[in-house]
């Protein structure tokens, strides 16, 4: 802004030269002497002031207009800047950066929190997220759970991802305590739209899976499920990335019983520091949008809402790997009274 600031300074002293000498023909005129004469007191009346040609036409405002610009500008960065910019990396004059370099940042590991992410993996990459930790403590409608899961996934093209998901080796404690490992989901997310900042439009995903009874032990073999979800992914002022899922999935509530029910799950996330570590506050209702929780075991004339609240930390370690731990608590009687994981994801 020197070069601005330089022209305004110049504009303001023509200005007042101008100003001083209007005034003093207006004094001369309200003497009763024409500009030019001389006075009553025998001094010469000053000239009628004539506008600099700088003022010959309206004072110009363009140093305030390429300043005020430039602010816009910057504002609106700030305003829609996101922990990943994912949107903004798939344009057409990045897109190829964004095709040839991993980056686990973009579009990030969907294990870490409750929803999942409106973005897909660029054609030919792939990720694998792995949970060896994750505890589901007790509700009244099951007793504690251990899980160790893990998400497959592989971009077939910039908008299509292929996943399979499955909660691994589980244990489930209470009076019926048994271990097994549990029956994997066949996944796909499609990405329909990124976000306009323009029109407060956020990206959109698509993603639906089908829970399978294949390579599942008997205990946790809850039937063949399917689900459908819509995925939303904004940027918000101070640098928050809001993140929520709508959608409907189908669970099963006593043995040959099912249901469909509404789910919701939402995550607000920032950095801490710097880009390398972010917070995140998540939680969801009903279910997550991949099908992670214990099956509910109670009568289905029961109220099976679930409910949870939590926070968590994301490190990216570097450009192809990343760790999260993360903990809630459920505020439900049928919610696990504690949800905690660690995770990491690792990109090729």
């Amino acid at each position: 802004m020197v070069a601005a600031d330089a022209t305004f300074a110049s504009s303001y002293a023509a200005f007042r030269t101008f100003a001083k000498q209007h005034v003093a023909a207006m004094e001369a005129r309200r003497r009763n002497a024409d500009p030019g004469t001389k006075t009553g007191r025998g001094n010469p009346a000053p000239a009628e002031a004539e506008a600099p040609a700088a003022f010959a036409r309206p004072p110009s405002y363009e140093p305030f207009e390429t300043y005020g610009s430039q602010r816009a500008e910057a504002v609106t960065e700030a305003f829609f800047k996101g922990r990943y910019n994912r949107s903004r990396a798939r344009l057409p004059e990045n897109v190829e950066k964004w095709r040839s370099q991993p980056d686990i940042d973009n579009p990030g590991p969907d294990l870490a929190n409750f929803p999942n992410s409106a973005f897909t993996l660029p054609a030919g990459h792939a990720y694998v997220e792995f949970v060896p930790f994750t505890y589901y403590g007790t509700s009244r409608s099951n007793p504690a759970q251990y899980n160790t899961e893990f998400l497959l996934r592989y971009g077939l093209t910039d908008e299509i991802e292929l996943r399979l998901f499955g909660n691994g080796v589980t244990w489930q404690g209470g009076g019926n305590s048994a271990w097994g490992f549990a029956p994997i989901a066949f996944d796909t997310k499609i990405n329909v739209w990124l976000e306009k900042p323009d029109y407060f439009l956020p990206a959109l995903g698509i993603e639906a899976y089908l829970q399978t009874q294949w390579l599942g032990s008997a205990p946790f073999d809850s039937g063949t499920q399917p689900s459908i979800s819509f995925n939303f992914d904004q940027s918000l002022p101070f640098d928050i990335d809001l993140e929520y899922n709508l959608g409907v999935t189908r669970t099963q509530q006593t043995p040959g019983q099912d249901e469909w029910e509404f789910v919701f799950q939402w995550a607000l996330q920032r950095d801490l520091f710097d880009k390398d570590f972010a917070v995140f506050i998540h939680g969801y209702y009903n279910a997550m949008t991949l099908p992670r929780l214990p099956s509910s075991q109670a009568a289905v004339t029961d109220d099976q809402t679930q409910d949870a609240v939590g926070a968590g930390l994301i490190w990216t370690v570097d450009s192809r790997f990343a760790m999260w731990a993360q903990s809630a608590a459920g505020t439900t009687r049928n919610s696990p009274s504690l949800i905690s994981s660690v995770g990491l994801a690792l990109t090729f």
